[in-house]
């Protein structure tokens, strides 16, 4: 306990959490979903196929959907539209071919604008926002009807897979594809995973350097190896860095699970990972929810590694500017492997055991570099 106490300090917790403020601010918030819009309505309208269909959308229930698409009718916007010569000479008759013009970037930005306030002068921009929300949901229906057609006739977006990779696709092509999982919410739910697992790795290591430095000042070791009991307290310590990485590291799962919750994560969180809509196929038959817990294990094992790394290389370190020398490449790592291996890790078109095989091997090696430490330290001499 007095050891968790000297690395938790009051000092320590006030500079992570605002660590975290600001690393939320700039870096997390894009990635969780609190505004309304296309994102929003999208996951709706999946989680609306999850409710009446579920975690499996079927081909005599995908008949059943498509028959319950709603028809677009004109409105004001079309019609203003339809009716107006200026937009007749640029062969735009409706609100979507407007879209789509201004999306070919064929206007310059003069013209654009022209047109916009033409719309809004005409309609309301309350009008034109109103329709541009009902033309998305439209857009988004089509999506997941062409999204579903392609998937079930076994097309897919990868190219060069190996033998192993198109087996597997044929694999998930039976029974996976059917699921309704929407792509942005794996999109984004793979954006947190991957930044979560940067801070953990960061933060976690964070509270070893300080403390071993710290030790390692004042004459407590000394005093220490002066007894034969006292050259067991290096278990002590390393049992204390343990508590202290997990202690955090569940924190900062609990900060993803809350986030992950606003994405809706939650509400696909046992549909399989492979399905017609997500974009996304894994090299093992994974739901979300079973994928998900798997990074999360691989960043802890990480974070477990490293700190105990940190431990080893600073347990005979005494100043402050040589220990963060060593955390430079821990910070490296931390960015390499949490923001580019783990990134869509289980994805068919890349290897599939590079980031399991990295994250155990470095809890591996944190693990025995920290047990041959320690039989370093019981041997040492009393004198």
């Amino acid at each position: 306990m007095l050891e968790l106490k000297k690395i938790i300090t009051v000092k320590k917790l006030f500079l992570l959490l605002g660590f975290f403020l600001l690393y939320f601010l700039l870096v997390l918030k894009p990635h969780v979903m609190v505004y309304a819009g296309s994102w929003q309505m999208e996951a709706g309208l999946a989680e609306e196929i999850v409710s009446q269909y579920g975690l499996a959308l079927l081909p005599e229930e995908f008949e059943q959907l498509k028959g319950q698409k709603p028809l677009y009718e004109a409105g004001k916007t079309d019609i203003f539209i339809e009716q107006n010569p200026e937009y007749a000479a640029l062969q735009v008759h409706s609100l979507k071919e407007l879209m789509n013009l201004m999306g070919g970037r064929v206007l310059s930005l003069e013209e654009e604008n022209r047109l916009w306030f033409q719309l809004y002068k005409g309609v309301s921009s309350e009008v034109v926002t109103a329709d541009m929300e009902r033309l998305i949901l439209f857009d988004i229906w089509d999506y997941y009807i062409e999204s579903y057609e392609q998937a079930v006739r076994g097309e897919s977006q990868y190219e060069n897979l190996t033998p192993q990779a198109l087996k597997r696709v044929e694999e998930r092509n039976k029974k996976e594809v059917y699921s309704p999982l929407p792509g942005n919410v794996t999109t984004y739910n793979f954006e947190l995973l991957r930044y979560f697992a940067v801070f953990m790795m960061v933060s976690t290591t964070f509270f070893v350097m300080p403390y071993m430095v710290s030790e390692n000042r004042s004459r407590m070791p000394a005093l220490q190896y002066s007894f034969r009991k006292g050259r067991y307290y290096y278990q002590n310590r390393m049992a204390a860095v343990v508590i202290t990485v997990l202690c955090i590291a569940a924190v900062e799962c609990a900060l993803y699970l809350y986030c992950a919750g606003i994405d809706r994560v939650f509400a696909f969180w046992n549909c399989a990972l492979s399905g017609f809509a997500s974009g996304f196929i894994s090299w093992l038959p994974w739901t979300l929810g079973s994928y998900t817990v798997c990074v999360l294990l691989l960043m802890v094992l990480a974070s477990v590694g490293l700190s105990l790394i940190v431990f080893v290389i600073t347990n005979s370190l005494s100043s402050h500017v040589s220990a963060i020398a060593w955390q430079i490449p821990v910070a490296v790592f931390s960015c390499v492997y949490g923001g580019l291996v783990c990134f869509k890790a289980g994805e068919i078109d890349k290897p599939m055991l590079i980031a399991p095989a990295v994250g155990i091997g470095v809890f591996a090696v944190g693990i025995l570099l920290a047990l041959v430490q320690g039989r370093r330290e019981k041997g040492k001499d009393a004198s």
